[in-house]
């Protein structure tokens, strides 16, 4: 998924539905692109998510019983990866349900 892809779903997404919410979230790290709008299934989201790619991940841990592990994460700042995801609201849950990709097939 790039950008260029991402323009022509948005441009798809607002002509065929009726759009209710465009917004931006801020992850940690990176950022999302949300749409939210009524499609066939119902209420709908989108989230075009992009963020750094990692290089490397540190862990810091102690062989005692009882000690905490600590996760150090570092990104690259020249390179990204973005992808694409999809919900749909669930009555039941009162929550948004993640489509999984063998479900849209």
């Amino acid at each position: 998924m790039n950008q260029d892809r991402w323009r022509e779903i948005k441009a798809k997404v607002k002509e065929s539905f009726d759009l209710t919410d465009e917004y931006d979230e801020d992850l940690d790290p990176g950022t999302a692109q949300v749409l939210e709008f009524i499609g066939p299934s119902g209420r709908t989201k989108i989230r075009f998510v992009t963020r750094p790619k990692v290089l490397d991940k540190k862990t810091s841990y102690s062989n005692r019983a009882g000690s905490g592990v600590k996760v150090d994460y570092i990104y690259s700042q020249e390179e990204s990866s973005c992808y694409l995801e999809a919900f749909v609201w669930s009555d039941d849950r009162d929550d948004w349900q993640k489509i999984e990709t063998p479900s849209l097939f």
